[in-house]
C-alpha cells in the first residue's frame, strides 16, 4: 500500500515464496515512485530541432514505441518546446535524448513536461539492487507487451486458443517448475491452461524469445471465474512459470479489490472462454518454444541476448534511462524501444 501514490496506490508481487512476492511488490512500487518524481536538474527544455543541432541525437515523441502510445499527433512537432531526458542508446552506448513525457508521469501540480502527445505507460520499467537485472527486467517486459500485440492483436480468439494451447503431457520434461505449480493448482480445484504466444519467426518484429500465457479457471465457478497472465523470459520454463504466477496474482488482485485500475470481469464471457479451453485437446509441446535459459546465468549475458534478439528482429534502436530511486542501493531503469507496440491484454 502506498497512500498518496499518483499512478497507483497498491502494488502487487508474485513468486513461489512470500519473500520473492514481497520483493516483486516493492520493486513495482519503486518503479512507480521513480516515474512520479521528476528531478528537474536532469531535464533539458528545448525543441527537437534545437537539441539535435546542439547536443546530438534526439528521438521524436512519435518514436517512443514501448514507452508510450500517441494520443494526438497535432500536439507534437520538431518545433514544440518540451522537457527532454538523456538516455543511453543500448546498442551503441552513445547518449541520446528522449522526450521526458515517455519517462515520467508526475502529478499535475508537481512536474511540467510540456505538451503531452503520448499516453504514459509503466511498460518497460524495472527495479532491482543490481542495475543490470533492473535493465533486463525492463527489456523483457517491453518485449512481452510488444510480442503479445503481434500474436494476439485483437485479443484472444477461439483460433488462438486452439492453435497455441500447450499439451500438459509435455510439461514435466519441457517446463518442470511450471509443471509442479500446475499440479498444485489442479489439486486445489483450478483448471490450468498454458499457451505459447511467441510470434512465428517468419513474422515481422518476431524477437524469438519465449513468450507465454496462462489461464487459471476456478472449477467451482466462484466469484472470480477466470484470470490470465503473460510473461517473456530467457527460458521457456521461466516464461511459463511467470505467466502462471501472474494469473494467480490477478485472481488475488480481483479478490482483494484494492487495485483502482482493474475493472470488473465479464463473468459470462469468462465462462465461455473457460468452456472453449476445456474442449481443446492440444498437441503443441513446451519443447517447441524457444529457450535461452543458458543466458540467464548472469544479467550481463541476459541483457546481451535480449539486445541481440531485438536487433535481429529489426529493433535497431533501444535506450535506457536510469531513474532516481526511492532509496540508496536500488536501481530503477526505464527502456524506450522505437517501433514496439503495447498490448492491452491484462
Amino acid at each position: 500500500m502506498r497512500p498518496g501514490g499518483h499512478v497507483l496506490q497498491v502494488c502487487n508481487g508474485k513468486g513461489l515464496t512470500f519473500e520473492s512476492a514481497a520483493l516483486g511488490a516493492l520493486f513495482e512500487t519503486a518503479e512507480l515512485w521513480s516515474a512520479e518524481h521528476v528531478p528537474s536538474g536532469q531535464l533539458t527544455w528545448s525543441t527537437r530541432a534545437e537539441l539535435e543541432a546542439r547536443d546530438g541525437d534526439a528521438w521524436s515523441a512519435n518514436a517512443l514505441g514501448s514507452a508510450g502510445r500517441g494520443v494526438d499527433p497535432r500536439l507534437w512537432a520538431d518545433s514544440v518546446r518540451c522537457a527532454w531526458r538523456q538516455a543511453e542508446e543500448l546498442h551503441t552506448g552513445r547518449p541520446v535524448w528522449v522526450p521526458a513525457q515517455g519517462v515520467y508521469c508526475p502529478p499535475a501540480a508537481e512536474g511540467e513536461l510540456g505538451p503531452i502527445s503520448v499516453a504514459w505507460t509503466s511498460n518497460g520499467s524495472g527495479a532491482h539492487p543490481d542495475a543490470r537485472r533492473a535493465l533486463l527486467h525492463a527489456l523483457l517486459e517491453a518485449t512481452e507487451r510488444d510480442q503479445l500485440a503481434r500474436t494476439l492483436p485483437g485479443g484472444w480468439t477461439e483460433e488462438a486458443v486452439l492453435r497455441r494451447m500447450l499439451s500438459p503431457s509435455g510439461l514435466d520434461r519441457g517446463a518442470p517448475q511450471t509443471a509442479a505449480l500446475a499440479r498444485t493448482l489442479w489439486e486445489r480445484g483450478f483448471g490450468v491452461y498454458l499457451f505459447d504466444v511467441t510470434p512465428p519467426s517468419r513474422n515481422t518484429g518476431a524477437v524469438g524469445l519465449p513468450v507465454a500465457a496462462a489461464v487459471l479457471v476456478d472449477q467451482q465457478q466462484g466469484p472470480v471465474p477466470l484470470t490470465a497472465g503473460y510473461a517473456c523470459a530467457l527460458g521457456r520454463d521461466d516464461a511459463l512459470l511467470r505467466a502462471l504466477l501472474e494469473a494467480a496474482q490477478s485472481r488475488l488482485t480481483d479478490i482483494h479489490g484494492a487495485r483502482e485500475d482493474v475493472a470488473a470481469a465479464d463473468h459470462s464471457a469468462a465462462r465461455d472462454f473457460a468452456t472453449v479451453c476445456a474442449s481443446v485437446r492440444p498437441k503443441r509441446q513446451p519443447q517447441d518454444m524457444p529457450d535461452f535459459s543458458r543466458d540467464s546465468a548472469s544479467p550481463e549475458r541476459g541483457v546481451r541476448r535480449v539486445l541481440n534478439q531485438l536487433r535481429r528482429a529489426g529493433f535497431t534502436r533501444a535506450a535506457a534511462v536510469s531513474l532516481e530511486a526511492p532509496l540508496p542501493g536500488l536501481h530503477v531503469q526505464r527502456v524506450v524501444v522505437p517501433g514496439m507496440g503495447i498490448s492491452e491484454l491484462l
